[in-house]
């Protein structure tokens, strides 16, 4: 019993004694140093190889319409089908001069994709700084059905102007007391050719120089127009580009990444990307989609 009571006295005068104290309070300090200094190993998958990564949310996305779009192909080799030729979501524009955007609408209305109508407002306004000219910007010719197609001649489904992404345009000069429409080919409209054939890129248009201009979008413009290619040829080879090789383009501002997507028998197809990414899609009537990622 005594030497019970010897041990407890002496436990008890260990832990009232100051040096062990201050030992003990020190451990206690260290321990919760090395859990907030000390840097953890990351958990989580691994994106990107090269040891472990946070992870990164991603989205998967079903793309349908794989005969419409701004790089839909409309030709002999690729004609676009009755369905994907329906007007259904464009813009009509009647005929007549447009004030706000600058340009006239010659002969009868126009029909558009609204993404063409917005980008040819912008770029018709940068050409005119908002003020009429000596000479204005005309619009001759926009979305062509089939009936139209087929009453100018033509095998329904082979126009580009059936997809609403392309369109023709001219210019109104003064003749006498009202004006005339001439074309682009034309010497007086030299200027205003020579502008577009620098320029309609930058709002995401290919152009030539009698005045077909085909809204394809950015980055598609300029690779389109720095190689020369059309736009067949321009989606035959990006058929050999995938997601993990893609092509990489440089525009002025922004950097892109651009590839093909097979799509399957219905026409449908998957894309799994980052959750914020930035991206545009388009179908190309000739076996999948073309995406073009906006590097962040």
């Amino acid at each position: 019993m005594e030497n019970a009571n010897e041990k407890r006295d002496w436990k008890r005068g260990i832990l009232n004694n100051p040096i062990w104290q201050l030992t003990a309070a020190g451990a206690v300090i260290v321990a919760v140093l090395i859990a907030v200094l000390v840097p953890r190993r990351a958990t989580g998958k691994s994106v990107g190889g090269g040891g472990a990564e946070p992870v990164v949310s991603t989205v998967t996305h079903t793309l349908t319409g794989v005969g419409r779009g701004s790089l839909a192909l409309s030709d002999a080799a690729h004609p676009q089908s009755r369905e994907d030729c329906l007007s259904v979501g464009m813009e009509c524009l009647p005929a007549g001069w447009h004030a706000a955007s600058g340009y006239a609408i010659g002969g009868a209305s126009i029909r558009l994709a609204p993404v063409v109508l917005m980008q040819l407002d912008r770029m018709i306004l940068d050409y005119t700084g908002g003020n009429a000219n000596y000479s204005v910007p005309c619009v001759t010719s926009g979305y062509r059905d089939f009936a139209m197609q087929s009453a100018s001649g033509q095998t329904p489904g082979s126009d580009p102007a059936g997809t609403g992404y392309a369109l023709t345009l001219s210019l109104c000069v003064p003749q006498g007391d009202g004006m005339t429409v001439v074309p682009l080919s034309n010497p007086l409209a030299q200027s205003f050719s020579a502008w577009l054939a620098s320029h309609a890129a930058v709002y995401g248009f290919t152009y030539d120089s009698g005045g077909a201009l085909r809204y394809v979008g950015v980055p598609h413009a300029f690779v389109m127009l720095r190689s020369s290619l059309s736009l067949s040829a321009y989606v035959a080879a990006l058929t050999e580009k995938t997601q993990t090789a893609p092509l990489s383009v440089e525009t002025a501002g922004a950097s892109f990444s651009v590839f093909f997507v097979p799509a399957g028998k219905d026409g449908t197809a998957t894309l799994t990307l980052p959750e914020n990414a930035v991206f545009s899609a388009s179908g190309t009537n000739a076996g999948g989609y073309v995406i073009a990622v906006r590097e962040q």
